[in-house]
């Protein structure tokens, strides 16, 4: 028996038609998903060098900042010492110049009980010409010494500075973990994608429109239910039913 002879089944043209629909449905679908594929391995690719760079770029920006920061530290640092050195300098030379006028003193007084002792009046008239002479100026230098001198209030400011920057630096790391977070090569289709993006809103109740009603500390906007018959009628006249947030989003 030739093979010309088998009674081999044939398609009919609606199902060679089908047959060919289906082919080229199957072919598109590859193509569409070698296609998806290859544009994921490409936002891939360039999502890994965007991090690389990123992360260099934060290290080099830190870098800085922490620089700035051990110059500014440096600056205060020889701030408090030279104010230092001059204050205890200028109290030094005060000090110096007060001994020495205490010591002339004394030994003046010395001298002055050993000639109220001599009875020799015409040596007492010699001796008293040059020691009862005054050794100059007699007043103590005017002066007002602080005894609670401390550079506390320095302190206190820094300290400040140092809870300020750290406010301030939370803050910032809340909104940049927020938009390291919204990175993703795959955009958001389900509810649970877009939940993710989601927070806390408070409504600015002077921006309401007059037929809505804010609740639970103004973070829900709801419609009366005196409203919901005709609500038609309650947004007639206002075209835009809307309550503004205060802060930008």
């Amino acid at each position: 028996m030739q093979i010309g002879d088998l009674n081999l089944p044939r398609f009919s043209p609606l199902e060679e038609e089908a047959a060919g629909v289906t082919q080229r449905e199957s072919q598109q679908r590859i193509q569409e998903r070698e296609k998806k594929l290859q544009d994921l391995r490409q936002a891939a690719d360039s999502l890994t060098r965007s991090a690389q760079a990123g992360v260099e770029d934060s290290e080099r920006i830190f870098t800085e900042l922490i620089r700035s920061f051990e110059r500014r530290r440096s600056e205060v640092k020889e701030l408090i010492r030279d104010q230092g050195k001059a204050a205890v300098s200028r109290a030094e030379r005060l000090i110096e110049q007060l001994e020495q006028e205490i010591a002339e003193l004394r030994r003046r007084d010395a001298e002055l009980e050993q000639l109220s002792h001599t009875e020799d009046h015409i040596h007492f008239l010699q001796s008293c010409q040059s020691v009862c002479a005054p050794p100059g100026p007699g007043d103590l230098p005017r002066i007002t010494v602080n005894p609670h001198v401390s550079f506390e209030a320095v302190r206190k400011h820094v300290s400040e500075l140092k809870e300020r920057l750290e406010d301030v630096c939370k803050g910032e790391l809340v909104k940049i973990s927020q938009t390291v977070e919204k990175v993703d090569i795959l955009e958001p289709r389900t509810r649970e994608d877009f939940l993710q993006y989601s927070c806390q809103l408070t409504l600015d109740p002077n921006t309401a429109c007059r037929c809505l009603r804010l609740s639970e500390g103004n973070r829900e906007v709801v419609l009366p239910l005196s409203h919901h018959g005709n609500v038609e009628n309650v947004f007639e006249g206002h075209k835009e039913q809307e309550v503004l947030v205060p802060d930008g989003v």
